[in-house]
């Protein structure tokens, strides 16, 4: 017998535990470019407008643009993700990323601008759930809510260290240098990633309900009973609401604390991190508060739904008190729950998704998702701008398209608390599947 002297060889959970993590914080570098990606433009308004030479339904028709594509792409990809290394997807997409921004910086005017947003749209569409699904495939279920606020919780991340920066170089350089350096960030990217990316294998030991053990990537079930369910639907009507809150905040916050409350460009490029701020706090601390919950043995029901309808039902109600008070500390205090707050719906959504949806539909399901939510992305810039433009005066314009976001988020609250179930439409879901290697017959219980 060999001597145990010799010593023994590395614990491989240890191994795997340390590449999950390491892959889980390039993933939550590629969510901060993403947003930061999307600010630039929100942040560089004034100017651009300036420089340009748009009204306020141009630049709006110009910030809708980034959705042109965004929504098909997004559902593309995502059956894409079920085929294919999330790796790789996620290393094309970064790449595209950083060079849409070369015409800019190169002097591209109006219609150069637009179609490098449209093509940027495109390439980020897909960004959040391919991650998340790349995360995902190195946690289990009951270990993914922590990822999953990480995933989400990169775009506020964002926010806070591209609003001050970005803004400090639009000041002193000029607002096309703002997107010379999301270029050279995007590239840095790639390098690293390219050696550090990996696919993992926690899906491999794990099936949804009434599957086999070890029989998760031959399960399938119809995608209606997924996107039917009272979980999804519920989950994708406060989306929506958030989604269309988290466009204003990347296209029209800026400009709205300029023109309406009369900030300097500074002190709005400050002020407007606090959304991202307050967003990314509350992201990360769901994560941590859920994981927890379930590990005490709190329901996904509550943990996951309640939470979440909460989130969305308080910025909501934040976002139709907005208009109505005129105290300067109070109105951005306000603001800043508004404009964050639902955000958290994001993660416990996707995670929500993934708990209802067999592991080889995962990427699909989660992509379908933020294609229609999303959708609110490409309608809020510019119907904004037309209500801005219509109402003559700014503050009038966004109080009233303020009251579209904060109305959804209630109905989208609400929603969360009848209908979000996941254990239950878990079940009934799976129930419908079956073993692609099986007979439909099979599929049916006895």
């Amino acid at each position: 017998m060999k001597s145990s002297n010799l010593g023994t060889p590395a614990d491989p959970s240890k191994k795997s535990g340390s590449r999950a993590w390491a892959v889980m914080a390039m993933l939550l570098v590629f969510m901060l470019i993403n947003y930061a990606d999307k600010a630039v433009l929100g942040l560089a308004a004034n100017p651009i407008m300036r420089d340009l030479g748009l009204s306020h339904s141009e630049y709006g028709l110009l910030a809708s643009s980034f959705f042109f594509l965004f929504n098909i792409s997004a559902i593309a990809f995502g059956f894409m993700a079920n085929r294919f290394p999330a790796k790789w997807l996620l290393f094309g997409m970064a790449l595209v990323w950083g060079l849409t921004q070369l015409p800019v910086v190169a002097g591209a005017g109006f219609a150069g601008l637009l179609i490098s947003r449209i093509v940027l749209g495109a390439a980020e569409g897909p960004a959040q759930p391919v991650a998340m699904h790349a995360a995902f495939k190195w946690f289990p279920n009951e270990k993914r809510s922590i990822p999953g606020a990480l995933i989400s919780g990169g775009g506020g991340l964002g926010g806070v260290l591209a609003a001050p920066l970005l803004t400090l170089v639009i000041i002193n350089f000029g607002w096309r240098w703002a997107f010379l350096s999301l270029f050279l960030v995007g590239v840095l990217w790639c390098g690293v990633w390219a050696f550090v990316g990996r696919e993992g294998t926690a899906d491999r030991v794990s099936a949804p309900i009434s599957a086999e053990p070890g029989a998760a990537a031959a399960f399938r079930v119809p995608y209606r009973r997924i996107l039917l369910s009272g979980t999804w639907l519920a989950g994708f009507v406060g989306g929506f609401g958030a989604y269309w809150t988290s466009t204003l905040l990347l296209a029209w916050v800026p400009s709205y604390l300029e023109t309406s409350l009369g900030y300097s460009a500074v002190a709005a490029g400050t002020i407007v991190t606090a959304p991202w701020v307050l967003k990314t706090v509350a992201t990360f601390g769901q994560g941590a508060l859920t994981q927890w919950m379930m590990h005490r043995g709190v329901s996904s029901r509550v943990s996951r739904g309640i939470l979440g309808g909460c989130a969305v039902f308080l910025a909501g109600s934040a976002m139709l008190l907005v208009p109505l008070v005129s105290h300067p500390g109070v109105k951005i205090a306000l603001i800043t729950v508004a404009f964050s707050i639902g955000a958290v719906k994001f993660a416990i959504g996707q995670t929500i998704n993934a708990e209802i949806t067999p592991p080889a539909q995962r990427g699909a399901v989660m992509s379908l998702t933020v294609g229609l939510v999303t959708l609110a992305g490409l309608a809020a810039p510019y119907v904004t701008g037309r209500i801005v433009e219509a109402a003559g005066d700014p503050t009038t314009g966004f109080a009233i398209a303020f009251a579209i976001p904060g109305t959804l988020m209630l109905i989208g609250g609400l929603l969360a608390f009848a209908f979000v179930r996941p254990e239950r439409d878990a079940a009934r879901i799976a129930a419908h599947g079956r073993r692609i290697d099986q007979p439909k017959a099979a599929a049916t219980p006895t």
